[in-house]
């Protein structure tokens, strides 16, 4: 009988927080198949710094296996005697392509990776770590967004100073105030909180990172501060502000998660100086993240094999992308009903490389594909004959209502009328379509709101889906795209879910302008990247609130900071200045690039030869043009014809060194 083989693990890292370890996940049993839950801890050594080794039996049947090295972070909820530490996710390998060992070839006297120190995050001439997702039912992340007129004193001593800010997580259940100070009482060998990371999206770096022991500069209308902190126990979780005026600690703050209103929004909190009394307020944006409560009906979303969430192949040839599929049909006078799966085939057909839609929920939780939050339906007045059928418009009137207000039954079965039919401006229009089709029209790839599912069982599979998420905003004037909507969390994992269950092997984008839904996105799920859509500088449009998506420079930091795969900029802005591109190349972000300017061959031109993007997104693609394959179908082609090439010039069934190359 063979003897099993042995596998030597030892892999040093450069940073390792308090609570951190090193675990090793793969393709063998013993390293979890796969599922980060069930991976491999390895031990640090007592004689070399920061570095961590193990040693597992191989199976003789096994001649080679893939694994990756994770660090992970032990959490206490401590809600009870019998609770257990939950491993939480911190940071990751997220190579496209896993480490690879051939134990059949490299092992001697059946020993394998013997001398070999490994560096975590780096492989094969690429260096690639990236933020955990959230695994655990208990675990959230929380965030905190400090910026704009965050803070105001009416306290004359307090006032006119510049402050700097901080950030500390404690347990309410561990900590007390004795007179002017905070006195941590014994807490348990773990917490159940991890360090607060901040990233600064108005200065060089956004990275998120450690905080400085005094905190960092905050300036009413100038900085923009993101604290992050994950949570096994967010009922028990508190944070104090502490202000700095220099190196002296001279207010305090505090808010609690558990009394906040939902997981998104604002709250006040008082300022309270040294003297204990109340010198001013602070407003702090939040968010909480919550696990995808559908993850464990769908068990691939936590495997580690594949990643594709930080993955860009970089061509030559510039991507085009399909806006709505053919393009805007109900305020542009394009022939095909835009969002429908005829005009997602249709640009698919003529050689778009994705197609762009727009995904949002109905009433009863159906996702439905239609870029408009708000529709036109046709109501009948009363002094409508009942017993007469009328055509559209004949003896009714048209009432806005929200998407999010009709079931799915209801949109397939009322008629309705785009929003910019609103106050009579149908009869002026030169475009004829309606949302709902006319009787004559009996082909249902033309019918409006297909489901996501839908989209993706019957749209080709050669081209890629950029599906947007549309999530309402607060806008500049202070008006709100759509009040009452569901709540992040919820409409983000229902999404997920059915991409999950239909996508396959499909190559999917997320974006979305709501730059806490895209954070959402990376935080519930690894394998599929998202793009930050910014409107930018701009007189075309009602610019948003969030000054995240008013100016591309700080979408761009945004974007890196949060570790998105790109970003999806408004031509008006880049056509006018070209810094937000540098910003993105600088931390190696995908550079989409939307906007009516694209109209123009020569626009498209520009961003292709000047600006070095990655893909164009825009209406009528291929209209004009002859009918060409997209980029997907030809790399196909041409590794298939290779492969017979050299099969055909091949005197040796061996396996090619190109087929054993761990780099696409």
């Amino acid at each position: 009988m063979d003897q099993d083989y042995k596998a030597h693990f030892k892999v040093f890292c450069s940073e390792v927080r308090e609570w951190e370890k090193i675990h090793v996940v793969g393709s063998l049993p013993v390293l979890g198949e796969w599922n980060p839950r069930k991976s491999f801890p390895l031990t640090k050594s007592t004689d070399e710094e920061n570095t961590f080794h193990a040693i597992v039996s191989v199976p003789s049947s096994i001649k080679e296996f893939n694994f990756r090295y994770i660090r992970v972070m032990y959490l206490d909820p401590s809600e009870n005697n019998t609770s257990e530490p939950i491993m939480v996710l911190s940071k990751w390998e997220t190579f496209n392509n896993a480490r690879t060992c051939l134990i059949g070839v490299e092992s001697q006297d059946g020993v394998a990776r013997k001398n070999i120190t490994d560096q975590f995050g780096s492989y094969s001439g690429k260096t690639q770590i990236t933020d955990g997702w959230i695994l655990n039912e208990k675990e959230s992340v929380v965030y905190f967004r400090i910026h704009g007129e965050a803070l105001k004193f009416f306290a004359k001593s307090y006032a006119n100073k510049e402050y700097r800010l901080k950030v500390e997580p404690f347990d309410v259940r561990y900590s007390e105030i004795d007179g002017d100070d905070v006195v941590n009482l014994p807490t348990p060998s773990l917490p159940c909180f991890s360090n607060t990371d901040l990233s600064v999206l108005t200065r060089e770096d956004p990275i998120f990172g450690d905080q400085y022991f005094n905190g960092s500069v905050f300036r009413n209308d100038q900085d923009y501060l993101v604290f992050r902190t994950r949570t096994v126990s967010l009922q028990n979780l508190a944070f104090r502000i502490e202000f700095y005026h220099g190196e002296k600690r001279c207010a305090l703050s505090y808010v609690l998660p558990s009394s906040m209103s939902g997981t998104h929004g604002a709250t006040v909190s008082p300022v309270i100086g040294l003297s204990s009394a109340p010198v001013g307020h602070i407003n702090v944006n939040y968010m909480i993240v919550k696990r995808n409560k559908y993850t464990d009906q769908n068990l691939d979303i936590d495997s580690m094999k594949t990643t594709f969430g930080r993955y860009w192949r970089k061509r030559n040839r510039m991507l085009q992308i399909g806006h709505r599929g053919m393009g805007s049909s109900y305020t542009k006078n394009i022939g095909q009903r835009e969002n429908t799966i005829f005009s997602l085939n249709e640009a698919a057909r003529r050689g778009a490389d994705y197609v762009e839609m727009d995904v949002q929920l109905t009433k009863d939780l159906k996702t439905v594909v239609y870029h408009d939050f708000h529709v036109l339906v046709a109501v009948a007045g009363r002094d409508s004959p009942s017993s007469t059928p009328t055509a559209a418009g004949e003896n009714k009137s048209l009432h806005e209502i929200a998407i999010k207000d009709l079931t799915l039954a209801q949109l397939n079965l009322l008629h309705f009328e785009h929003i910019s039919r609103a106050n009579g401006s149908s009869a002026e229009s030169p475009v004829a379509l309606s949302v709902t089709p006319s009787k004559t029209e009996t082909d249902e790839l033309h019918v409006p709101f297909p489901s996501l599912a839908q989209v993706l069982r019957h749209v080709d599979e050669n081209v890629g889906l950029n599906i947007e998420i549309k999530y309402p905003m607060y806008m500049q004037d202070g008006s709100h795209e759509c009040q009452g909507y569901f709540e992040q969390n919820k409409f983000v994992d229902i999404i997920l879910a059915e991409v999950a269950e239909h996508a396959g092997n499909r190559r999917i984008i997320f974006s979305c302008f709501e730059p806490d839904i895209c954070t959402m996105i990376t935080k519930k799920q690894h394998k599929y990247p998202v793009s930050f859509l910014v409107v930018g500088a701009t007189n075309r449009y009602m610019p948003f609130q969030d000054i995240r998506s008013d100016c591309s420079k700080i979408a761009a930091n945004f974007a890196a900071g949060c570790e998105l795969l790109g970003v999806n900029f408004h031509s008006e802005e880049l056509l006018i200045d070209q810094k937000p591109i540098e910003i993105a190349e600088k931390y190696g972000l995908i550079k989409f690039v939307w906007g009516d300017d694209l109209n123009s061959k020569e626009v498209q031109k520009h961003f292709r030869d000047e600006m070095n993007v990655d893909g164009l997104i825009f209406d009528r693609i291929g209209e004009d043009e002859v009918l060409k394959q997209n980029v997907f179908v030809v790399e196909n082609h041409n590794r298939s014809s290779l492969f017979a090439r050299s099969q055909h010039n091949s005197r040796s069934p061996s396996m090619s060194r190109r087929c054993m190359s761990t780099v696409e």
